[in-house]
């Protein structure tokens, strides 16, 4: 089964079980995810130096082509790099965790661990992390996942845009907007609603 968006309750207690300073990379893996729309893979590429302008944090971050998804190989040429503004709540998760890793190596991975020295670490601890946090705050593991960042991004954009299927297709980077609706969770109980509410 395909993976689902957290909701805002499910995202705030997480954002509440990341709190504190030895939390900070975890934290912003939550935040960012969920608000920028990146690729978990693509997430992961981000270094010191791709979120700093003039020492301080950065108002937008651009994935280089070759780190995106269908970014190499034979159609690379077809794929650009994304750029997406940064709220201030990934600024601020940002600033805050910038402050713990330090910034005086650009090359450093924002999100790293004790046995990546410096170097990324990987989706699958990433995915552990995730349904290890669900577990400890009661959160249903259930089709949780690596990209239930990105579609909990897909979701809030969709909502926040009054429900505009090409409007969210835009800001995601998805080339169809078939593809972003695969990624809206169908609320049963809403379609219901509608349904009743219709005009005799």
């Amino acid at each position: 089964m395909s993976a689902r968006p957290f909701s805002e309750t499910e995202y705030a207690t997480l954002v509440s079980h990341f709190a504190g300073p030895s939390h900070t990379r975890d934290r912003l893996l939550l935040v960012a995810g969920s608000g920028l729309g990146f690729r978990v893979t693509e997430l992961l590429s981000l270094r010191v130096r791709d979120v700093l302008r003039g020492g301080d944090v950065a108002h937008e971050v651009t994935i280089a082509r070759r780190n995106l998804k269908g970014g190499h190989g034979v159609h690379r040429r077809a794929v650009r790099g994304r750029r997406v503004v940064l709220s201030a709540a990934v600024r601020a998760a940002l600033g805050e965790h910038l402050a713990i890793i330090g910034t005086a190596n650009p090359d450093l991975a924002l999100f790293s661990s004790a046995k990546a020295h410096g170097e990324p670490m990987g989706r699958s601890m990433v995915f552990k992390l995730l349904r290890t946090a669900c577990a400890a705050c009661g959160i249903s593991n259930a089709r949780v996942s690596t990209h239930s960042l990105r579609k909990t991004f897909v979701a809030r954009v969709y909502r926040a845009s009054g429900n505009d299927l090409i409007a969210t297709q835009r800001v995601v980077g998805h080339q169809s907007p078939n593809t972003t609706a695969r990624y809206l969770e169908t609320d049963s109980a809403l379609l219901d609603d509608l349904v009743r509410h219709l005009a005799a």
